[in-house]
Parts: structure tokens; C-alpha cells; sequence
């Protein structure tokens, strides 16, 4: 509630009292979003407003002194120099105060939450502001700021009891302590006599400084716990708000962050852990790719060509099996292929055990981290805890479609010069490349940092994303080029997007497919 009418109203009586006939000798920014106004009051003493006006968090605080910087300091707002402050004004129902400098010149505290501004206004209109973010404050005519609103009993029946078209202004915490209250159970004129005592709550003008799950709070709310500072000076409430909300809350905050980027990549890795698992066991309860092979070189004489599948005798479990087909392939080339895929099981399985085995080591060390951030009670021992909660994909922004299987990372260019950057820049001479054959089409980069063997259906899915981001994308079968990231290359009198391939190590033919 620091940028609250009901506190800005008693803020800004308070400022009336300590700024009448002062003089402004300093209006100076030397930070982004700060503002600082120092002016000298009629008993010689100076007087400093520090204005934080960021997207993310706005308040006013009173330093009792304040030292400019030699450099990389701007002054603000030069006509008001050495102006004598006329009137503190508060505007009705609205969250903004105005300081009258002589000479016509209103300086408006426009403190509304991320779009908070200070506003010049000259002879009534605008002159100038300081964030200049904030296109249509220009816009904002003085003698609109002000709203005049019936808030008597009549006007609440005339609104069925609604009481936001009466006070638009209490903000969260006061629709939160109506609701305590049981507002919304309670007759018209029962209604009408909590919004009283709630004003007077208000105008009673104590400041509570509190904890709360996210951060440090202001409230004119009694608290239902002690709170961290509690006072009826507005400016030693803002000033320890200000401090608190920096130190305590900040801390907060960030902790808050951690924990839950830890407990996000927890549940990430516990889920693809779980899909790892249910892969594995469905690999391992197939029939094996071996046996397929024997069983089709079986039954040769009984396969016609260009079958996409067939029905056989599975002579293991003495059942009928559905083999799928390579229809373009004859009988003997698909059993060759379930041979080679047999073979390459034995190295996906360790691989898929190696994924399984580092997944759960990362799972318990992330369990370990959480439980170690529980106990951390200052921002400096939040350090060690920022880079491990940090999402490790999102470190780094890749200008390409990223995809992932099995751990195993695949990029996608996503036209003709990206393709070029791709290949030519982020791809490594280990990586395997893919393209849809004889068409145009998106490269395709499976990620081999370790010069691993890639298992065969990693090969098969990054085909699929070749197929389906070329001209072939609506065919039901196509062809595409496998081959090591080495053996292509690009001569200079090429457009962008066109290489040499050099050895084409495999073709597979695969149906185009756009998977997550």
C-alpha cells in the first residue's frame, strides 16, 4: 500500500507541512528510474526525495543527505531550479500528488505501480516527463488527474452494495480486508458500516512494515503477525519500507526464484526420467529386432513384393505376428533392415540405461540443493545456488528449432541463411547432418559433442524433422540424406542455404513428422 490514495493522502499532508516556501536546488537522475529532488527549506535544512520509478518496483524514499556522482549524472526539470514550492496537493481519488512551484509549474507524482512517472505541467499543460517509456503519460491532462466521486450511503444502494464504483482506489489490501470481514455476506447498511470503520482504519494514518510469502509488504492494515517496523510518520515508514524491501525482501525474492527453478527442473528431469523408463520397457517387452529378421527369412517365399506389412507364423511363441514393411524394399532387404536395427538396440539400450543412471544422479543432487537452500539466510549464501537453478537449455539462446530425444539435442534451420549459420557456424565436423533429398528444405543437426555412435532411432526422428521442413512435407514416404557434418561444405559462388555434400553415408526413407 506505499503507492496506495489512502497513504499518499497522508504522505502528502505530511510533505505540505515540512516543502511550504521551500526551494529546489537539485533535480538530478544518475541511476536508471531514479530521480532525486533536493531542495532547502526555509530554516536552511535540506530535504531529499528519492524517486525509484521502475518497471518492477516503485516507491518514494527521504534520504537526510544525499551525495551526486562527479559523472554519469543529468539534471532534470531545469526550469523548476531554485523555484519555491506554492502547495503540496493531493488529487482526489486518484494515486498521484502534485507539488505548485512558483512561476505556474505543477511536478505531478504519478505513482501508478510499473508506471510510475514524475509529470512537469506548465500554465496547466504538459511539458515534460521523466520516463520517457511511458508514451501516453503525455497525454494526461492536469485538471483530469483529480476524479470526484459520490461515496455516500445513497450511492452505495444506487451501486447494490457493490463498493469498488464508490472507492476504485483501495487497492488488494483493503478488497482483501473486506473480504476477511464477510463484506459480501452482510445487509446494505451493515455493508455500509464496515466501509466506515474501514476508512477510519485508514485515516488513522499507522504504517505497518511486514513479511509476507512474497517479500516485505506495506500495509495501514493492522497485521495478524508483528510486524518488521511499525510507525505513524509516513516518511520513516517509507524510508524502512524502502530498506527492507531491498535487504530482506530482495533476499526473499530471490530465494523464492531459486526454489522454485530448482523444483521446476526437478519435476522436469523426474518426467523424462519416467519417459526413459517407459521407453526402455517397451523396447525390452517388443519382439526382439533379431528374431523379426530370422522370422521374415523364414517365410521369404511367402511374402509378396511391395507389402507395408504382413501377417507370419512368429515360430518363437508359436502366434501370428504383424511384421511392418519397407514396401519399397524387397522381402530379404526388410529383414537386413531389422538386422541392423538388432544390432543397434544392444548400443541404444546402454544408452538408454546411461540417460536413465545420469537422470536419477541429477535428480538426487537437485533434492540435495533444495534441502541446502532451506537453510540459507542471506543473499550472499544464495550465490553458490543461481547458476544451478538456472534452466541450462535457456542459458543460451540458439537462433534455430531446438528439439531433444533421449537427451540427444537436434537443431532445425528455419530458412535458406539460417541454414548456412547452422552448418557453416554452429554445427561441429562430429555433428550428423541431414537434408531431404533432390528438394529444398530445412538442414537438420543431430548434436554429437562426445563423437558418440547415434543410436538408429535418434537418426529416424531427426529424419522425420528433415522431411517434414522440406517441399516433401505432404508426401507419405522421403527420402533423406544421413551423413557426417564433415563431408559437407559450401564454395563461395553458392546461394544462401545450398552446400556440397561430399558422401552421403546413408538414405533413409522416412515419413515426414513434426514431433516434441
Amino acid at each position: 500500500m506505499h503507492n496506495n490514495y489512502y497513504f499518499l493522502r497522508i504522505l502528502s499532508t505530511h510533505l505540505r507541512q515540512i516543502l511550504m516556501y521551500a526551494r529546489l536546488k537539485q533535480c538530478f537522475s544518475q541511476e536508471k528510474d531514479e530521480l532525486v529532488l533536493g531542495f532547502e527549506r526555509q530554516n536552511g535544512d535540506d530535504f531529499y526525495i528519492k524517486c525509484s520509478l521502475g518497471p518492477q518496483f516503485s516507491s518514494l524514499q527521504f534520504p537526510d543527505s544525499f551525495h551526486r556522482a562527479g559523472r554519469n549524472s543529468i539534471d532534470l526539470f531545469s526550469d523548476l531550479l531554485l523555484a519555491e514550492v506554492q502547495e503540496v496537493e493531493m488529487y482526489e481519488n486518484e494515486r498521484a500528488f502534485g507539488i505548485h512551484f512558483l512561476g505556474n509549474y505543477v511536478l505531478v507524482f504519478k505513482l501508478f505501480g510499473n508506471r510510475a512517472n514524475l509529470i512537469l505541467y506548465r500554465d496547466g499543460e504538459y511539458d515534460s516527463q521523466f520516463q520517457k517509456r511511458l508514451k501516453k503519460d503525455d497525454e494526461l491532462a492536469l485538471n483530469s488527474i483529480s476524479r470526484s466521486i459520490d461515496q455516500s450511503f445513497e450511492a452505495l444502494q444506487a451501486a447494490d452494495g457493490e463498493y469498488f464504483p464508490l472507492f476504485p482506489t483501495l487497492g488488494k489490501e483493503g478488497q482483501a480486508w473486506l473480504a476477511a470481514q464477510g463484506y459480501e455476506n452482510l445487509h446494505l447498511k451493515d455493508r455500509w458500516a464496515l466501509l466506515q470503520k474501514m476508512l477510519q482504519i485508514l485515516d488513522e494514518g499507522t504504517f505497518y512494515v511486514v513479511s509476507t510469502p512474497k517479500g516485505i509488504g506495506f500495509t495501514l492494515f493492522p497485521p495478524s503477525s508483528d510486524p518488521l517496523f511499525q510507525t505513524t510518520d509516513p516518511i520513516a515508514a517509507l524510508n524502512q519500507f524502502y530498506v527492507l524491501h531491498y535487504s530482506v525482501g530482495e533476499f526473499t525474492r530471490e530465494k523464492r526464484q531459486i526454489q522454485e527453478g530448482l523444483e521446476r527442473n526437478l519435476a522436469k528431469s523426474q518426467l523424462y526420467l519416467q519417459e526413459l523408463q517407459k521407453q526402455k520397457v517397451i523396447r525390452e517387452t517388443n519382439v526382439p529386432f533379431e528374431e523379426i529378421g530370422n522370422i521374415l527369412m523364414a517365410f521369404l517365399h511367402l511374402i509378396p513384393e511391395g507389402e507395408s506389412k504382413v501377417v507370419l507364423d512368429d515360430f518363437y511363441r508359436n502366434q501370428p505376428i504383424t511384421i511392418k514393411l519397407n514396401s519399397t524394399l524387397s522381402p530379404a532387404a526388410n529383414a537386413e533392415n531389422y538386422y541392423r536395427k538388432g544390432k543397434n538396440f544392444s548400443k541404444e539400450l546402454a544408452h538408454w540405461e546411461e540417460n536413465i543412471a545420469r537422470k536419477q544422479q541429477e535428480i538426487a543432487e537437485i533434492q540435495q540443493r533444495i534441502a541446502s537452500l532451506e537453510s540459507v539466510e542471506t543473499r550472499k549464501g544464495l550465490k553458490p545456488f543461481l547458476a544451478l537453478a538456472t534452466d541450462k537449455k535457456s542459458t543460451e539462446e540458439l537462433p534455430f528449432k531446438q528439439f531433444e530425444i533421449e537427451g540427444w539435442v537436434i537443431w532445425v534451420g528455419k530458412n535458406a541463411k539460417n541454414n548456412d549459420l547452422l552448418t557453416l557456424k554452429y554445427a561441429k565436423k562430429q555433428d550428423i547432418w541431414l537434408h531431404a533429398r533432390d528438394v529444398s528444405g530445412s538442414h537438420v543437426i543431430v548434436r554429437n559433442p562426445q563423437n558418440k555412435t547415434v543410436p538408429a532411432f535418434v537418426i529416424e526422428k531427426a529424419a522425420s524433422l528433415a522431411a517434414y521442413f522440406s517441399k516433401r512435407q505432404t508426401e507419405s514416404l522421403c527420402p533423406v540424406i544421413v551423413t557426417s557434418k564433415k563431408y559437407v561444405r559450401k564454395t563461395k559462388d553458392l546461394l544462401p542455404g545450398m552446400v556440397i555434400v561430399d558422401r552421403e553415408e546413408e538414405v533413409v526413407l522416412v515419413k515426414p513428422e513434426l514431433w516434441n
